[in-house]
């Protein structure tokens, strides 16, 4: 991206300045600090103010924004091996990070390069880049192959032996390994013919060559993508055939370096090849969106670019293959490393699996600052404090580079947005930290992968011409024309012939010597062999025992796995029929719960409507109890008013008893009892008093008649606590004087019911004597009340 950057100057203000202080140099020249550059990318549009300041192409100035939260403002001077701004283009980030790396692969070194920095910053637009505008990645890729075109060694000539190491086979081998992979590439051209093509990128070749190389070797490149994901090692170019990717695991191989056992290096003989790869473990690589990158890397993507050097094979005059003495294998790699971005996660607002990931990003940083700073102490105190390489995958795969493997540099990608001043404040530390620490020159150690190879050439032993060892070779004799007249002259030939046979005969001895050492050599060299491959075979033979064993093993699992499918298919069955079953009762549950939710509203409406007939009836009947109470302290005041006369009339000393004397007291008519008259009999000599009559009552043997006043129709109660009556007229309602004025009854008993404050019904039998008046009407006198309630036994006091 050519964005342009716009550089805001910063408000002047008072400000503490803060300088950090770098070492540059040591005089150790054994050992030399790690890179340190810098890219700035554009501020986005939604991004007005800037924290960083550029002082100098190499120096730049962090500055505090003006924000409440950062009480003192303060500037914080960084110092980097280069500073490319958003000006700067792809071009020059290659030219004058990764082409000095991509010449030191030429020449047999190894390089790692970093791209460190927060999420959003654009350490993947730095490495990758765009088709149109490629990135370090792809413009290594097409200089390094316009370079080496023409001096490429046949492919699978060189072949991995998959313990980080490479062998020279023969070409029998070579040419099979060929015709299998163009078998495999015609079946992948026919399947991709049948899904249409597919989004191959092509990125722009600038033709850029490095010149100083060695035109006497043959060179190889192999390929490898891995990732390093939640601490842990995937291959992206493993083809599992949509299976998830498999983990891998680290080792250490014979020169204690270590590499990705199993990992899949791919030769490649052009640009478009290696494009292909990188493109499809791009695609396997694990991305992720987040508030502050809608593509943001979660995981640490490394693409490794191995270049095999071996020395070309001479020819005779005759143009057959002659084995040199000595082949020798040189090994250089080139690591890419896209670091994922530390993020805080009150910023990205992840959870879940996002939240997992970024813990796990920020733990491997943190793990790669740790390892950096015991390194720095121990190259300045000069102690021997042990590296924490192992506690992340991360270190513990580059921690030959840091212990002098290649040279290892690193870009550090900077967002100038003023949101981001407290990430870039720990970018700058981290990379301030970075510099400081020094790493051995490769020069200066064995390159690892130097190996002495014999190269094996398939020929027909007819027409195979081995060019001879000198070290066997005798004087010639020299060669003259025997002439009788010249002896003096033939006297100096055989002078020097007789000279030539006596150092073919010293030199005759030396060979004799020199070839009975080296066939006991050779004799000592077979003996070895042969008990090499005695133990080889006794290998062979446990190995056999053993694989046979497994084989067994895995017989009788996959016959546990048959009978397992066959019991998971029955109980699969069952399943099924239980699950019919569940649903069938839940239909019926529900059914029935229906019904218990209708009755239960029933119930509720029912009792209801009883609480207000109770209510209109208890109204009614209090009403009733009133006026008849009313009328009994009338009948009662009448009663003593009576009482009260004739008391008079008895203390009187009047012998005559005027009529007038006794009143007859007010009564109604329709309610109330006739009351009792007084006869009075007068006589000259004696006055006679005539009591009241007794009130009239019917007698018992007629029996008693029951009046049954039921106003509302009573709930039955199904208990023996009912009222006992046997002979009863039952009626509703009181229409007619005739219901009541009937002379054959003579009980009245009214029933009510109603609810207690627990819910429980309560009846209620008020019982009184039916009394007829003087007027020809009856009046109900109440006597008694009858309570009936059920109570549990169980029931606390």
């Amino acid at each position: 991206m050519n964005t342009p950057y716009r550089i805001t100057p910063y408000p002047q203000r008072t400000l503490k300045r803060e300088k950090t202080t770098l070492s540059n140099g040591s005089s150790d020249n054994s050992k030399e600090p790690v890179k340190v550059f810098c890219r700035i990318r554009p501020l986005k549009e939604d991004e007005d103010t800037s924290c960083i300041l550029l002082v100098s192409p190499t120096v730049l100035s962090l500055n505090t924004p003006s924000d409440p939260k950062y009480p003192s403002q303060r500037q914080l001077h960084c110092q980097f091996n280069q500073i490319f701004t958003s000006y700067a283009t792809q071009k020059e980030v290659f030219d004058f990070v990764a082409m000095p790396l991509l010449q030191d692969l030429l020449k047999g070194k190894n390089a790692l390069l970093l791209s460190y920095g927060v999420t959003g910053s654009g350490k993947t637009y730095t490495l990758s880049g765009e088709p149109n505008n490629p990135g370090i990645m792809p413009r290594c890729i097409d200089t390094l192959f316009n370079t080496i075109d023409e001096f490429q060694a046949p492919k699978f000539m060189i072949k991995p032996d998959k313990m980080n190491g490479f062998e020279i086979q023969a070409e029998n081998d070579a040419v099979k390994d060929r015709l299998f992979e163009n078998r495999a590439n015609a079946k992948t051209l026919s399947k991709q013919s049948k899904k249409g093509s597919g989004d191959q990128l092509h990125y722009i070749n600038d033709e850029i060559r490095i010149k100083d190389i060695d035109e006497n070797n043959l060179y190889a490149v192999f390929v490898s993508y891995i990732e390093i994901y939640n601490n842990t090692v995937f291959d992206l170019l493993d083809e599992s055939n949509g299976k998830p990717l498999q983990s891998k695991i680290l080792r250490e191989d014979a020169q204690k370096n270590m590499y990705v056992n199993g990992v899949v290096e791919i030769e490649v003989k052009s640009a478009d090849e290696a494009f292909e790869i990188l493109n499809s473990g791009q695609k396997r690589k694990r991305m992720g969106h987040t508030l502050l990158n809608s593509e943001s890397s979660r995981s640490h993507s490394v693409f490794n670019i191995r270049l095999v050097q071996v020395e070309q094979i001479a020819h005779n005059s005759e143009g057959d293959p002659m084995v040199p003495d000595s082949n020798i294998i040189k090994v250089s790699q080139l690591s890419l490393v896209d670091l994922a971005g530390s993020e805080r996660t009150n910023r990205t607002q992840t959870t879940g699996m996002r939240l997992k990931e970024a813990g796990r990003i920020n733990n491997s940083l943190m793990c790669l600052r740790n390892c950096l700073e015991v390194l720095r102490e121990n190259q300045v105190t000069k102690c021997n404090k042990i590296v924490p390489y192992r506690d992340s995958r991360l270190t513990f795969l580059f921690k030959n580079f840091f212990e002098g493997y290649g040279k290892v540099e690193m870009i550090v990608c900077v967002n100038p947005s003023c949101l981001d001043y407290d990430e870039n404040l720990q970018v700058m530390k981290f990379a301030e930290m970075t510099q400081d620490v020094k790493i051995k020159k490769p020069e200066n150690r064995d390159t690892p992968y130097m190996r002495k190879t014999v190269k094996k050439i398939n020929t027909p032993m007819s027409t195979t011409k081995v060019k001879s060892n000198s070290s066997f070779s005798l004087p010639k004799i020299p060669s003259f024309l025997f002439d009788v007249e010249n002896l003096t002259e033939m006297g100096v030939t055989i002078d020097q012939i007789a000279k030539a046979l006596k150092l073919r005969g010293s030199k005759m001895e030396t060979n004799y010597s020199e070839y009975n050492n080296k066939v006991k050599h050779f004799r000592k060299r077979l003996c070895d062999l042969n008990e090499g491959n005695i133990l080889n075979l006794s290998e062979i033979k446990s190995m056999k025992t053993i694989i046979k064993k497994g084989k067994q093993e895995s017989y009788n699992l996959k016959n546990k796995i048959v009978d397992l499918e066959t019991v998971n298919d029955s109980l699969s069955a069952k399943n099924q029929e239980l699950q019919e079953v569940i649903r069938s009762l839940r239909c019926i549950n529900d059914e029935k719960d229906l019904k218990i939710n209708q009755k239960i509203l029933e119930k509720e409406r029912a009792k209801q409507k009883f609480a207000m007939a109770n209510e209109k009836m208890s109204q009614e009947l209090e009403n009733k109890l009133r006026k008849q109470r009313e009328h009994l302290q009338a009948t009662m005041k009448a009663k003593e008013n009576k009482l009260k006369k004739v008391k008079q009339i008895l203390e009187s000393d009047d012998p005559l008893l005027s009529q007038e004397d006794v009143e007859t007291p007010d009564y109604d008519p329709q309610h109330t009892p006739p009351t009792t008259i007084l006869k009075e009999t007068q006589t000259p000599s004696k006055r006679n008093i005539q009591t009241p009559s007794a009130r009239h009552r019917r007698s018992r043997s007629a029996g008693e008649v029951w009046l049954e006043h039921n106003s509302i129709k009573p709930i039955p109660l199904g208990t023996v606590l009912q009222p006992c009556v046997k002979k009863r007229k039952s009626l509703t309602k009181l229409t007619k004087a005739s219901d009541i004025t009937n002379p054959k009854q003579s009980k009245y008993c009214l029933i009510a019911q109603d609810q207690d404050t627990e819910g429980e019904i309560e009846t209620k039998v008020y019982k009184g004597d039916i009394v007829s008046t003087c007027g020809g009407g009856a009046q109900v006198i109440f006597n008694d009340v009858e309570l009936l309630k059920q109570k549990s036994p169980t029931e606390s006091p």
